[in-house]
């Protein structure tokens, strides 16, 4: 999953649970008939059970939280294992190893305490808590799902008490942050804690819609002043200042996670939890470089050829005042993008047909934002939940005015990209929740990239420039994968990163600082995008060669997603077994 995902996906969750910190609800007993079962209906009551039992919280970092899904998974692992794979039928045998893939990643993930390091720049509860609180502006908010907002405050604030204690006791165990993320995080939470109008976390207050009934209004409006004055802001100002005043002379001086105790068979793990299970830290940063080298001559060309070069990227995180300040000078020419964007859906969706089956596919909205924890993104795709009324959303970043929509961008997080798949992944009724709700990090992230790459056969980068954008997506991804197991195993520092960044892309220094930190706050999650896409590239390539005449990509893109996400090793074998039926 794409690191807004992740947000997205987080923030979706606050507002439809009832409490993102309590722990997992007990799992339901398996009927009295399953025991007598076939194996196929064994595996289908497993994994429905399994649904309602896991916790879904990433941030999860509560010792009973921790130990209760640790539990969780060992337990429906070990079901599983009791299920003969050979009496399943083929999408029996497709479901059976993908949840025991997962299940195994995640049993391996408890080897490393991550709760330790609670706290970065780039991800964590209190980002995701502001993205919620300025995704309540729009669609507004019902009295339930306001009162739901209220439990969230509490349990936000009992995350920052533990992500403190969790904190003293990482540096008792030799396990802190850099102090490069520390000292990025103090004004982001600086501007959290501020007890001012413009606060994102008095956005749901902001916003109360005058359709809610009076004496709900009034009870609503008063309570929910009360939670950010004296909750929100305090809890936030607390984490600021411990970290501040006692963390940050403890915090260490490097970058690499190997530096931690664990800290390189971590970063092994994380490789492969983000890029798949034959990755490895050496393999990717050779793939890495070489695809730095085999996109460097096309945007040479395209440079010569009188392509502009594209505009200097990072992720230094704004406030939501400085964001809302930003979109307000700009309104008008914003609401011009707003609507090119909803032309340039319109003009991709008439091309689709040439490289995809037609589907009749969920609606997307498209919406602007302005609070986003990586602001130099223009846009950012929300999937749509499990819940009900949980609609698919393209989030347009009000801090990011262009003169025209960025074509490429909006391919890969929206049609061909991460809604085109979502959306068929949702539709598939008949799969199991686990694999219609859920995500793998390569294919979904692989998936958004190379639907980029798709823009020319579409029609969609008519100009140079375009193509030129479109490639340097592939760019940052590659140079990514080249930095993150540079630093994380190849024992590279941060001038050698800067430098080799610079060289490779069109980045201004504070970016590029930036960048570096968003590589060092979370090891491995860059590699996704390229080991997906150039897998993709793979198959995609291996299919034509085999089948010829036969091939079609019409039907190559339908086998990819038709199945949803998936592990990358699980999809090369379903796709193998297509194309010899194929010949």
């Amino acid at each position: 999953m794409s690191r807004f995902s992740h947000f997205v996906a987080l923030a979706m969750a606050i507002l439809s649970m009832t409490a993102c910190g309590a722990p997992p609800a007990p799992p339901a007993p398996p009927a009295a008939a399953v025991p007598a079962a076939q194996p196929q209906e064994q595996l289908k009551v497993l994994l429905e059970r399994y649904w309602d039992a896991h916790v879904a919280y990433d941030d999860a970092i509560s010792p009973q939280i921790l130990a209760d899904s640790f539990d969780v998974e060992k337990r429906y692992l070990a079901e599983l294992l009791a299920i003969p794979r050979e009496a399943l039928d083929t999408e029996g045998r497709l479901n059976y190893d993908i949840f025991r893939r997962q299940r195994e990643t995640a049993i391996e993930g408890y080897t490393y305490p991550s709760e330790l390091l609670p706290v970065n720049p780039f991800a964590g509860m209190p980002l995701t808590f502001a993205i919620a609180a300025a995704q309540t502006a729009e669609p507004p908010l019902s009295t339930v799902q306001y009162d739901r907002w209220l439990r969230a405050v509490d349990d936000y604030v009992r995350w920052t008490r533990q992500a403190i204690a969790n904190m003293q006791d990482g540096v008792l165990r030799g396990y802190t942050s850099p102090r490069a993320l520390v000292e990025r995080m103090l004004p982001i939470l600086d501007g959290l804690a501020a007890d001012i109008p413009s606060n994102v976390f008095y956005t749901p207050l902001r916003s109360m819609p005058q359709n809610i009934a009076a004496a709900d209004r009034e009870r609503l409006s008063d309570s929910l002043r009360d939670a950010v004055s004296q909750k929100l802001l305090p809890a936030t100002r607390a984490l600021h200042d411990y970290l501040k005043h006692d963390y940050l002379p403890k915090a260490r001086r490097g970058l690499s996670i190997a530096d931690l105790p664990l800290g390189s068979s971590w970063y092994e793990y994380r490789v492969r939890r983000a890029a798949g299970a034959a990755a490895v830290p050496t393999d990717v940063h050779r793939i890495g470089l070489a695809e730095v080298e085999r996109l460097r001559p096309k945007l040479q060309a395209l440079r010569e050829a009188g392509a502009p070069a594209a505009a200097p990227t990072g992720s230094t995180a704004m406030s939501a005042a400085a964001a809302a300040a930003a979109a307000a000078v700009a309104a008008p020419a914003f609401s011009e993008l707003l609507a090119g964007y909803k032309d340039l859906g319109d003009k991709v969706a008439a091309n689709l047909p040439a490289l995809f089956v037609p589907e009749t596919l969920m609606p997307y909205e498209i919406r602007t934002v302005d609070f986003v924890p990586m602001p130099d993104t223009p846009l950012y795709y929300r999937a749509a939940g499990a819940g009900a009324n949980q609609t698919a959303v393209l989030f347009v970043n009000s801090a990011q005015i262009t003169d025209k929509p960025a074509v490429a961008v909006f391919l890969q997080q929206a049609v061909p990209g991460h809604h085109l798949q979502s959306a068929i992944q949702q539709q598939r009724v008949d799969l199991p929740r686990f694999r219609r709700f859920g995500a793998d990090p390569a294919f979904v992230a692989g998936w958004g990239l190379y639907a980029a790459t798709l823009g020319e056969e579409l029609g969609m980068y008519p100009n140079d420039a375009d193509k030129y954008r479109a490639l340097n997506l592939q760019l940052r991804c590659a140079v990514s994968m080249v930095i993150d197991t540079g630093l994380h195993s190849q024992g590279w520092t941060r001038a050698q990163a800067l430098e080799y960044l610079h060289a490779q892309m069109s980045v201004a220094d504070s970016d590029a600082e930036s960048l570096i930190d968003e590589y060092a706050a979370m090891p491995g999650d860059a590699l996704s995008c390229g080991i997906g896409a150039s897998k993709l590239q793979a198959l995609r390539s291996r299919a034509q060669q085999s089948l010829g005449l036969r091939f079609d990509i019409r039907e190559f893109h339908a086998q990819i997603l038709k199945d949803g996400a998936m592990p990358l090793d699980i999809l090369e074998a379903k796709l193998s077994a297509w194309i010899e039926a194929s010949r």
